[in-house]
């Protein structure tokens, strides 16, 4: 796995404070100590519905399953740092980058993890996101994450789309321009 590595908070003296640390957010959220929260895929599928959805400020509460204080420090530093570039990046018209390849397209891969992350953290907070003035267009824009997820297993349409594999592979394409669309609906000014 490639190290990224961002700056994001500086002095006055440009020294560097913290700095998001890729490497060790996957060593841990992978690893046999991470008993709280979700894996290195599904935690940043949580935090992208964070960045890109109504606000929510349970959501460290939620992610660790009320166990925050139970994960090393550094670690919640590194996720809240993690959630900062997100936003950023979104603030910027620069999207989501995502720690995986995309093309992966079953529910069995690194983007159903991720789907996952994302669906529950969009549950958790359901009423905001399913709001009357965006429920329709939510529903299309979340239809991949949902397919990936493997949530709604005994729907006959979701099995459906599971098993045709060019439409996995394409639907898998258009989750990171849905992601902008989801932040600009929740984020742009009226």
């Amino acid at each position: 796995m490639k190290m990224l590595c961002y700056p994001l908070i500086e002095n006055y003296a440009g020294i560097e404070m913290s700095v998001l640390d890729l490497d060790v957010l996957s060593d841990y959220l992978d690893g046999d100590q991470n008993e709280y929260g979700l894996d290195f895929a599904a935690t940043h599928g949580f935090l992208s519905a964070i960045a890109v959805g109504p606000q929510f400020d349970r959501w460290l509460d939620e992610l660790f399953d009320n166990n925050q204080n139970k994960v090393p420090k550094s670690v919640i530093e590194q996720v809240k740092l993690w959630l900062a570039e997100l936003r950023q990046n979104l603030a910027n018209e620069e999207g989501i980058d995502f720690p995986f390849e995309i093309e992966e397209a079953s529910v069995e891969s690194s983007l159903g993890d991720w789907s996952v992350g994302f669906v529950d953290a969009m549950f958790l907070n359901e009423d905001a996101w399913f709001t009357p003035e965006f429920e329709e267009q939510l529903v299309d824009l979340t239809l991949p994450m949902m397919v990936f997820s493997g949530i709604d297993e005994e729907d006959p349409q979701m099995e459906s789309f599971r098993r045709n594999g060019q439409l996995m592979d394409e639907i898998a394409e258009e989750i990171p321009e849905n992601l902008n669309e989801i932040y600009l609906m929740y984020h742009s000014p009226e």
